[in-house]
């Protein structure tokens, strides 16, 4: 396993000008501003692990931060002491004690810290949280995410990540995760996970039913039809029949169960294949091949539908492997 890159940012200082611009370059797609008055001081020290970025800030004195556009990244606030408010859509939510907040990247938000606050914060890429949302469906995710942001940091597992980030946090500070890139890895997929179970969202009913629930029969025997007969062309008819249902019973059991329809649930399933193939890299191994193998004939829309999964292209998987 090759080490993480990871990049650091500190700033520390009373100018609200230069703070705005710091917190502009963590999320360079939605601007920030920052309004406060002449008694602020911070001190923001920010750390970059592939796709997450794990935030410790320290606010003195009353400030407000405006990100007024949508962003790439979503913003979780674990509050260590102190309060803010942060004001989405018009909703008011406080940031205190065991009350955590999930920024929604696809909406303008504002953050009024009340000083002295601080807190951790993580900024994760909203493409990475749907990549494993669909990972964890083992289905495609389509549509918004819908990410409540209230998270409950006293029980369960937000009790577990508002112990688990400051773990990483100091490990990544002090340089002993990057000693050991298996546990630094393990530790940043852990936060990751935990993050999704914590906070409520679209899909939290369907991870619910995904472990707790057996699959229908019906759609248990297309998911083992599809799997042997992965190589080979399947229409909706032919695997229907295998599984002596009608076309309309399997679209309405995977429409249930896993979220999406029964064709759309196979190329999910070669797109898998194609990707842990693409990630042995074996020589005079080539993406075309690859994909042909598996039955992608279009490379530009497979390629296109590879990056949306993964969130590189496949080229790019082969050539780091």
């Amino acid at each position: 396993m090759s080490p993480s890159k990871i990049d650091h940012f500190s700033l520390k200082g009373t100018c609200s000008e230069e703070l705005a611009a710091a917190l502009s370059r963590l999320s360079p797609q939605s601007e920030a501003h920052v309004h406060g008055d002449k008694t602020i001081a911070y001190d923001v020290h920010a750390i970059t692990n592939g796709p997450i970025a794990v935030i410790a800030a320290h606010y003195e004195g009353d400030l407000t931060v405006q990100h007024r556009g949508p962003a790439e990244a979503n913003i979780i606030m674990l509050p260590l002491h102190g309060r803010s408010v942060v004001t989405v859509d018009g909703r008011q939510i406080p940031s205190e004690g065991t009350r955590g907040v999930f920024v929604n990247s696809m909406s303008a938000s504002t953050t009024q810290f009340i000083g002295p606050r601080k807190h951790l914060g993580l900024r994760i890429a909203h493409d990475e949280l749907t990549r494993r949302l669909g990972c964890r469906l083992n289905t495609p995710i389509r549509g918004s995410l819908d990410f409540s942001p209230e998270i409950d940091l006293s029980v369960g597992f937000g009790s577990l990540l508002v112990q688990l980030v400051p773990v990483l946090y100091a490990g990544l500070r002090d340089g002993t995760l990057l000693q050991s890139p298996i546990a630094l890895h393990h530790l940043t997929e852990t936060t990751m996970e935990l993050l999704i179970e914590a906070a409520q969202h679209r899909y939290s009913s369907e991870l619910c039913r995904v472990a707790e629930s057996p699959l229908p029969k019906a759609v248990k025997r297309a998911v083992d039809y599809m799997r042997a007969n992965i190589t080979r062309p399947l229409s909706l008819e032919e695997i229907a029949t295998a599984c002596g249902v009608s076309r309309r019973t399997l679209q309405s059991g995977f429409r249930n169960f896993r979220n999406t329809t029964p064709l759309a649930f196979l190329q999910h399933l070669r797109l898998e294949l194609v990707h842990q193939e693409l990630m042995t890299g074996e020589p005079g191994l080539s993406v075309t091949q690859v994909a042909l193998k598996w039955g992608f004939v279009h490379r530009g829309r497979f390629s296109a539908d590879y990056r949306k999964r993964y969130g590189v292209l496949p080229s790019e998987t082969l050539r780091i492997s």
